[in-house]
């Protein structure tokens, strides 16, 4: 991008009012001799954003961010400065002269724009076809029984092929369109004899849009079972999978509000949840997440949430999207959903409250990531343990924080019943061998006899579990009973008999089964308990053996070492804090 005089960013300055500029995005009100709103850039219900007309500044008390009007339009807009400057330039009219492009430079604007236009009016006849035109009747019916209203096919431009092989051809030849260009963003495709034909057809069909909204290319959706299910656009010069996220330019401002975003893989969930209210969405086209896709996200969000279908490819898909968050400037989560559903089917089966509750269970990435391997291995043999260890090693060691590293290293140990020192050596990348890891002693592993009672509580009485799911169970449990605790919850929710065959089944190893078949097996102990005094005992229990684990000295060597004003020594400081605090509640 071309350098601007500085003369020219003054004008500008000037003449952008920040007050008018900010009121075309946020509601403000009068207050002494600022203005005040709900801040556009995280969630809020009582206003702190701030703006002072006579001085050209805005802050946010809430979330801290604050600037003139290029620092607002930047990161409401996602802009660079240069990019704010014209922006705000031509909204006041000042004049920005740019070197003028050689003619190699325009040539290749002027293509780019061609082909904006040939996928707006492909878009055009697509969502014309759908509305008006009794070829589009198929997909409007499929819609009608998908569930999806008309104020959301607006909203996506949905629109429909019709059968026929060369509907969209002769339409572009009606609006002067050079083929080719058709022919170069995958729309037709070129006969061996001559002509055209339509590459889509019998589709229902999303339109990809860039981050301002303007059509790149096409996601086309066959209505029956018939393969393959979904053909979408081919890259070209104005569309690359690795840079666009589907949903991007209808979720910018809900991700600002929220400070966060949810990543979805089909064009279906991203429709679901943006109807049910849950707009903060984003999909990807066909792809793995990529580098590119987030810094996209980084300018909107603060934390990525991932949710895939809950089979095996899901699975794969959260760990592919793992390897690329772990460590990374945002912080991951994994939103679970039951096995068998999709987000689609799991809002029309359970509705958004219960999605909303499973946003708030979301779990950290690895935390899900070591649990899935776990779960997967057979943590029972020597052979298990060290495969397992093999696995988990490589990523533990990409985890930036070593806090959370070092949490994590013991949580696994203790799970698996390793060495923690020999984990810790592997994860370091010394070689280790087999024998090491089977170092530790042979005590019962995930759970001690407090988790046990507290499980067996949770299964003879509803109102435990209850208790237990509104204080977290993963506050309660290690991660190893973790899985056998929310199964009984979901069980108990649901009003009817516990199937403890179908808990068991969340048990990663047979050693770890058999033992709690035992516990479950006979419960006639429980039945003269004081329930509500026994829930108590135990959490007590478990929160004072946490607060064991945690090491305060390490902590404080840390803090010995860390600049008395940096971030992660006010954060240290904080957890020793809570530390105290919890030590004399707990005493």
């Amino acid at each position: 991008m071309s350098m601007i005089p500085e003369e020219k960013v003054s004008e500008v300055r000037e003449r952008a009012s920040i007050l008018e500029v900010v009121s075309d995005y946020v509601s403000l009100r009068k207050s002494g001799a600022n203005f005040q709103g709900l801040c556009p850039f995280h969630g809020e219900k009582t206003p702190s954003f701030s703006v002072n007309p006579a001085r050209g500044i805005f802050h946010c008390f809430g979330c801290g961010v604050g600037g003139n009007a290029f620092s607002f339009i930047m990161k409401v807009e996602g802009l660079s400065f240069p990019e704010a400057v014209k922006f705000l330039a031509k909204r006041v009219g000042v004049a920005i002269e740019d070197r003028p492009p050689t003619p190699q430079e325009q040539r290749r604007l002027d293509e780019r724009e061609a082909l904006y236009r040939v996928n707006d009016l492909a878009a055009d006849y697509y969502r014309r076809v759908l509305v008006k035109d009794g070829a589009g009747e198929a997909g409007r019916r499929y819609l009608e029984r998908r569930g999806v209203d008309a104020a959301t096919a607006e909203a996506y431009r949905l629109g429909f092929a019709p059968d026929r092989w060369d509907s969209l051809a002769r339409y572009l030849e009606q609006k002067k369109v050079h083929l080719e260009a058709a022919e170069t963003l995958g729309l037709i495709r070129r006969k061996e004899g001559g002509g055209y034909y339509d590459t889509f057809r019998n589709r229902l069909l999303f339109t990809i849009a860039d981050i301002q909204g303007r059509p790149i290319g096409f996601g086309g959706r066959v209505l029956d079972d018939t393969l393959p299910k979904y053909i979408n656009s081919p890259e070209s010069p104005v569309y690359r999978k690795s840079e666009v996220l589907f949903g991007a330019n209808l979720a910018r401002q809900a991700m600002r509000e929220q400070g966060a975003v949810i990543v979805v893989e089909g064009y279906f969930d991203h429709l679901a949840l943006h109807q049910a209210g849950v707009h903060h969405v984003v999909a990807t086209c066909g792809t793995a997440l990529t580098g590119e896709h987030l810094k996209l996200l980084q300018r909107y969000a603060g934390k990525v949430y991932t949710l895939f279908d809950s089979d095996s490819a899901g699975n794969k898909a959260t760990c592919r999207a793992m390897e690329l968050l772990l460590g990374g400037a945002l912080p991951a989560f994994v939103i679970e959903i039951p096995r068998g559903d999709d987000p689609d089917s799991f809002l029309k089966k359970e509705g958004s409250p219960a999605f909303a509750e499973r946003i708030a269970r979301a779990r950290p990435i690895f935390e899900w990531f070591y649990r899935y391997v776990i779960q997967g291995t057979d943590t029972g043999t020597v052979e298990g343990k060290v495969k397992a260890v093999e696995e988990l090693a490589s990523h533990l060691k990409k985890i930036g924080n070593p806090v959370e590293r070092d949490l994590y290293l013991r949580e696994i140990a203790r799970v698996l019943g390793v060495n923690e020192r020999a984990l810790a050596r592997k994860v370091g990348g010394v070689a280790v061998a087999a024998a090491e890891f089977s170092r530790q002693s042979d005590r019962k592993r995930s759970g001690t006899s407090t988790e046990d009672m507290l499980l067996a509580l949770m299964g003879k009485y509803p109102e435990v579990a209850g208790k237990v799911a509104e204080y977290g169970a993963a506050n309660l449990f290690p991660a190893g009973l973790l899985p056998v605790a929310e199964a009984i919850i979901d069980q108990t929710r649901s009003g009817n008999d516990i199937e403890w065959g179908l808990i068991l089944d969340r048990v990663g190893s047979p050693e770890e089964r058999s033992r709690l078949a035992a516990l479950f097996i006979d419960d006639r102990h429980l039945e003269e308990i004081d329930v509500q005094k026994a829930f108590e005992q135990c959490r007590l229990t478990r929160e004072r053996a946490l607060l064991k684990e945690q090491d305060p000295k390490a902590l404080q060597r840390e803090l010995s070492q860390l600049e008395y004003d940096s971030e992660r020594y006010r954060e240290v400081l904080g957890i020793l804090n809570d530390l105290r605090n919890k030590k004399s509640q707990l005493s």
